[in-house]
């Protein structure tokens, strides 16, 4: 015989104006549900029946209250079957609730399909939780129970489960038109709309009126992403991407969010899950239906760069202090900013699925595709980074693509593998879409200084640089593309021509190889603004990034001298056997030849302190000395001939030089010491004909050091002068044990050991014998 309450709570199904709050009766119901006798057939179908969910406009909240009703009901009996057996003969945990499970899906049979969707999502989230939990108790060796690590019902009763979320949700959305290209042409989708009926119940009046199609997309997005994807193929999958490209956008007002108000708050807090749908979609179209994945990919990355597009538009005024929203705040983690940030994570979420499933696409497919100019991964990839590139501001907000980041500082995993993920596809790609970007970014005029006349000629960075009164707003998102840039170009040096290394990519580099500083006090930001990031720790961003692209040059000319030099010795080349790609090489390492003086000086001006770090200082050398030693391609016989480095030679010259002609203040002191453990990385930088010229200077330099005691002023120079020296000699042998090539090992070890026995102090014989 039925219980009070549980008369009572069919009498308030039965109301389609409840008399309780909704979170009561989401409790009865799931309480009811799990403990109803013998099976919970009727009480489900009652529920999917009942007034109270079936009245309209259906709205979110009742929609979520019986989703959560059926998936709590499901943890519920796991608790109860969990308990001690009353009976020997009572089956496993697994088969009652397998046998449960079968009963509460037949009492959705029949009924309303959004409503089925979000009875039969709740379930499958529910099977879920209790797989995961399992899973987690196996891990952890918690065996309470002697089925801990079983799944909590059979394989074939999930998939029915999963069988029934993608029929109703396939009801619903044909039930709507969608993929039905004729009916269309005839009907608007409407996301949100702000008509309600007159005698509509309270708690649907107090919110906005969402649409049929807009419920059943984020009923959908909770539970489709646990379905095999092999079922999801069935759906209209090009439809459901633009009808999910659509919800996104309209999210975000089409990027114009920043100047009306926030998007709504009811849209807005399930855009997590809608992405995710957004993101599945995309990537199974593109596993199973390639040439439509391709476009219908192609399509929604292109709405999202329109919209990123429109967001760069804006956030001037955001930063200036011109937008506010009603729940504007100070920080940048609320309001707008926080908009900001939702805006770059479902993009990421997209752009992450849609490259990690176009690689695997054959190229057979977007070859031989009418449309493959407009849809390939290559394409996928450019519009990827250039959508990244329009919010560059807010990737800067965690770090750049290029920082790595750590437990202390903003860390975005996701995005830094993403936007490596693109550049990858570029570089693996022809020559003309990585180009393609550098025009893109030329076009817009990414540069906060004037372009060089001439960009074929390298200037000194120093004479590059030229005052430009700018406001900090504007140099502040300058700046944040500028290293965004910079950091793409860094990953695509290897695959651009020369003349794209000499032109566009020199033009940006070079006003940015001098770090500047603003003069104290000058970086304030209207009263207004939220933004806080230091102007300077962009500066120094955009700094280090035109420096990493030096050395991505160089290490590319690099790159291509080794190979021709290993084709030197497999077979003699014919003088008419140049083709492109030779000239091409050759073409490079001109280039880089006459890089090497500019960059010589320019490196030595910045190991200033605070410009380059002392480690940046001593990296960036090494590989200039080692790219001028790779500038020429000697023969067997001239390559033990000193006059063929000359350009090498000059690098270490020009360190000598600035090195003896530094004073004796404090911080040219540390600008020599950085100097001179420069000079150290250079050992493993040198072919064998100059390392006897390069320690004698070594050596020299060492014992200037030892002489010069007499001329310091007291025992504390005199300390730290000994502490520099115990650094360089450890310095000198890491590059010796760890860096030098086979071809000079021997030579560098004989030197060792007479530099060794020979050092003057026998304190300092000690210290070089621990080492």
């Amino acid at each position: 015989m039925p219980s009070n309450a549980y008369s009572n709570l069919l009498q308030h199904l039965h109301r389609a104006q409840p008399a309780l709050p909704l979170e009561t009766i989401q409790a009865a119901l799931a309480f009811h549900i799990a403990n109803q006798n013998p099976l919970p057939t009727p009480l489900a179908a009652t529920a999917i029946t009942s007034p109270l969910f079936l009245s309209h406009p259906f709205t979110l909240s009742r929609l979520q209250v019986l989703s959560n009703s059926f998936r709590h009901a499901l943890h519920l009996k796991f608790t109860l079957v969990s308990g001690p057996r009353l009976s020997f003969f009572e089956g496993s945990i697994s088969t009652r609730l397998t046998e449960w499970t079968k009963s509460l899906m037949k009492g959705l049979q029949g009924g309303n399909p959004l409503l089925r969707l979000a009875a039969a999502g709740g379930v499958l989230q529910g099977l879920q939780d209790l797989q995961t939990q399992a899973k987690a108790n196996s891990s952890i060796g918690m065996n309470s129970s002697h089925t801990a690590s079983e799944n909590p019902v059979s394989d074939a009763i999930r998939a029915k489960v999963e069988d029934e979320v993608v029929i109703a949700f396939a009801e619903v959305i044909d039930q709507e038109g969608v993929g039905r290209e004729w009916e269309s042409e005839f009907q608007q989708t409407t996301l949100l709309s702000n008509t309600i009926q007159v005698d509509a119940p309270a708690d649907q009046i107090s919110s906005p009126y969402i649409s049929l199609l807009t419920l059943s997309l984020i009923l959908a997005g909770q539970s489709l992403p646990l379905v095999a994807s092999s079922k999801l193929k069935a759906l209209p999958l090009a439809a459901l991407s633009q009808l999910l490209t659509s919800y996104i956008t309209e999210t975000f007002h089409e990027g114009d969010f920043l100047r009306q108000s926030a998007a709504s708050d009811t849209l807005r807090l399930h855009i997590a899950s809608l992405s995710r749908l957004e993101a599945l979609v995309l990537s199974i179209a593109l596993d199973y239906r390639p040439r439509i994945g391709l476009t219908a990919a192609q399509e929604t990355l292109n709405h999202l760069r329109e919209m990123a597009h429109r967001v760069a538009g804006v956030i001037p005024h955001l930063l200036a202090g011109d937008i506010h929203s009603a729940s504007d705040a100070e920080t940048p983690s609320s309001g707008p900013w926080l908009t900001l940030k939702t805006l770059l994570f479902s993009v990421i979420m997209i752009t992450d699925s849609v490259l990690s499933a176009c690689i695997y696409v054959p190229p057979t497919v977007y070859h031989l595709s009418s449309t493959s100019s407009l849809s390939s991964p290559a394409s996928l990839s450019l519009t990827t980074i250039l959508t990244l590139f329009h919010l560059s501001f807010v990737v800067s907000q965690f770090g750049g693509i290029s920082s790595q980041g750590n437990t202390d500082e903003a860390s975005f995993k996701e995005l830094r593998k993403t936007a490596y993920l693109a550049l990858d596809i570029l570089a693996s790609g022809s020559n003309d879409v990585p180009e393609r970007f550098l025009d893109e970014l030329m076009n817009r005029r990414v540069s906060i200084l004037p372009q060089i006349s001439g960009s074929q000629e390298l200037r000194h960075s120093q004479a590059a640089v030229k005052t430009v009164v700018k406001s900090p707003i504007e140099e502040t998102i300058a700046l944040a593309q500028i290293s965004f840039a910079l950091s793409c170009i860094e990953q695509l040096v290897p695959v651009l021509s020369v003349r794209y290394l000499k032109g566009p990519v020199w033009t940006l580099i070079a006003p940015n190889l001098v770090l500047r500083h603003s003069p104290y006090g000058t970086l304030e930001f209207p009263s207004g603004s939220t933004a806080r990031q230091p102007l300077d720790q962009l500066r120094r961003e955009t700094f280090e990034s035109a420096h990493s692209v030096v050395l991505a040059i160089l290490a590319a000319n690099a790159a291509n001298v080794d190979a021709m030099n290993k084709g030197s010795r497999t077979q003699e080349l014919s003088d008419g056997s140049k083709g492109k790609a030779t000239e091409e090489d050759m073409s490079l390492s001109d280039f880089c030849t006459r890089l090497v003086p500019f960059y010589s000086k320019s490196l030595i001006q910045n190991s200033a302190p605070g410009k380059l770090s002392t480690s940046q200082v001593r990296i960036a050398y090494a590989a200039l000395v080692r790219s001028a030693s790779n500038s020429v391609l000697p023969t067997q016989d001239e390559s033990e001939n000193p006059c063929h480095f000359t350009l090498a030679w000059y690098c270490i010259d020009e360190l000598l030089c600035a090195i003896r002609s530094l004073g004796n203040d404090k911080l040219q002191l540390e600008q020599q010491h950085r100097l001179r453990l420069a000079l150290m990385s250079c050992v493993s930088a040198l072919p064998l004909s100059l390392l006897g010229r390069f320690f004698e200077e070594i050596n020299d330099s060492l014992k200037v050091d030892i002489g010069s005691k007499d001329n310091l002023d007291n025992a504390v120079d005199l300390v730290q002068r000994e502490r520099d020296r115990t650094e360089l000699i450890q310095a000198l042998y890491r590059e010796i044990s760890e860096m030098v090539g086979d071809r000079e090992k021997g030579y560098v070890l004989s030197w060792w050991s007479a530099f060794a026995t020979e050092n003057s102090t026998a304190s300092s014989r000690s210290m070089i014998a621990k080492l």
